[in-house]
């Protein structure tokens, strides 16, 4: 390969065929899939995204009596408040009762198509009430 190419790789102003992104894989002795978009319809995609969020992010695998999950290493982090407002927006849709179920999984879309300005408009909501509690 030549350095232009390589150039132009590493700029986004073209992108390796998957034949090319092996050879650089090989001549850097590392996995295709470190040097690719990970392909989210595999297994091994799946982790070398896992693998980008736990270098990004701080996103690392634990595991409590058995059962594995994902968690932040920073707890304060902004990432680790945006799984935890996650979370409770999740938790909603869990405990509602059935009658419910179909307005609360309306929100519930929404609140994922719009995220972040639906977040930022109840905490501007939550802030206000606590500043109108204040006084």
């Amino acid at each position: 390969m030549n350095e232009p190419a390589i150039r132009n790789y590493e700029l986004g102003n073209r992108t390796p065929s998957d034949k090319q992104i092996e050879k650089i894989a090989l001549a850097l002795a590392v996995s295709p899939f470190a040097l690719s978009n990970p392909n989210l319809d595999s297994y091994v995609g799946v982790m070398h995204a896992l693998f980008y969020l736990e270098e990004e992010y701080g996103l690392i695998p634990a595991e409590v009596d058995g059962q594995f999950y994902l968690k932040f290493k920073d707890r304060f982090s902004i990432a680790s408040n945006n799984l935890e407002s996650w979370s409770k927006e999740y938790q909603k849709v869990q405990d509602v009762s059935p009658d419910k179920l179909a307005e609360t999984m309306a929100y519930y879309n929404e609140w994922k198509q719009n995220y972040p300005r639906l977040s930022a408009e109840q905490t501007t909501k939550v802030l206000r009430t606590r500043r109108n509690e204040n006084k």
